[in-house]
């Protein structure tokens, strides 16, 4: 197996597959089912990474009536407010592709590889060979509003994820007919 062999184990084949995996997804956090809404009286807290998000110009918001039947004679009917993406905000929100958390992802980066530090010797796993590869990574095109002290500050997640803007990480490869890929190609 010559070094050109795209399914030797190799840092370079991994490297490869983990930035064709990044090029194709990237970094994102969960915000929830989209469009969302809430109640108008309701919590300052349910509304605020909302509102950081329609300030910043991705999402917009509508006030609605949300009609509701009666129980025991008292009228459950309350006043909305309904957060959907704007034009620039459908560019960077998108179904999730989290199947437990579902709802929508806010995506702000790109992750690109840096090097491939480790791997370890790939070994059959259930029917498949696998190898766990640490690398490290930086973020690269972050959204400009990713840096919005507003923002972070509404969304502790993207505070978090924007705020590693390089790091290690580890990360699953399965061998297959084509090569390495990321084992998160396989669930699709």
């Amino acid at each position: 197996m010559g070094c050109s062999d795209p399914k030797a184990a190799s840092k370079a084949n991994f490297r490869t597959a983990l930035q064709g995996w990044f090029d194709a997804h990237p970094e994102c956090v969960n915000i929830g089912q989209m469009p969302a809404t809430v109640r108008a009286d309701g919590s300052p807290a349910d509304r605020r990474g909302y509102e950081a998000l329609t300030a910043a110009g991705l999402l917009s918001v509508q006030k609605r009536r949300e009609n509701r039947p009666p129980v025991m004679g008292q009228d459950m009917s309350y006043d909305a407010l309904v957060y959907q993406p704007t034009d620039a905000g459908a560019k960077v929100i998108r179904k999730s592709d989290n199947t437990l958390l579902g709802g929508s992802d806010l995506c702000f980066a790109r992750r690109v590889v840096g090097e491939v530090t480790s791997f370890t010797e790939p070994a059959d796993v259930m029917g498949v060979r696998v190898s766990q590869v640490r690398y490290t990574y930086r973020l690269e095109d972050m959204e400009p509003w990713a840096g919005d002290t507003a923002v972070r500050a509404a969304l502790p997640s993207l505070a978090k994820a924007a705020g590693t803007e390089q790091g290690e990480d580890k990360a699953a490869l399965v061998l297959t007919s084509e090569g390495w890929q990321h084992e998160r190609s396989l669930s699709r």
